[in-house]
């Protein structure tokens, strides 16, 4: 999962972090490249097919779960479907998507380099949430 003491940060490391980002921005690419080759023979009123918002949302929803429970990929995923969402909003016209999905993926890209202790001062150890001491907070 993650590691955290002397030996965070070793070569090792920072090439499996290297791979792992190398293969987020694939599966983006490709994703993107789907949803504009599918949008060309779509005959669609809104010029791609109805299935991609659900997929794309599936997709969304499960890299939040997964972040949310400590997995690794959770992060890359979630910032690895913005720019399909991107190419979604431009092949359909609805560009109000792409300001969200941008800040969307700057956020979760910054959170998996947090993680993976490729931003300064990281370890790349999960941060995690402490208990509230709040009775009210408390289900």
């Amino acid at each position: 999962m993650w590691s955290n003491g002397p030996t965070a940060g070793t070569a090792s490391e920072r090439a499996r972090t290297g791979h792992r980002l190398a293969w987020g921005a694939l599966l983006s690419l490709a994703g993107s490249a789907a949803v504009v080759a599918s949008a060309w023979g779509s005959g669609s009123r809104i010029g791609a097919p109805s299935y991609w918002p659900w997929l794309l949302t599936g997709i969304q929803v499960l890299a939040l779960w997964s972040a949310g429970s400590e997995r690794w990929w959770g992060w890359l995923l979630g910032a690895a479907v913005q720019p399909p969402w991107i190419a979604y909003a431009l092949v359909t016209g609805q560009f109000g998507f792409i300001p969200g999905c941008t800040i969307s993926a700057a956020v979760q890209a910054n959170s998996f380099a947090r993680w993976n202790g490729l931003a300064p001062g990281t370890t790349g150890a999960p941060p995690h949430i402490k208990p509230t001491k709040d009775p009210a907070m408390r289900g």
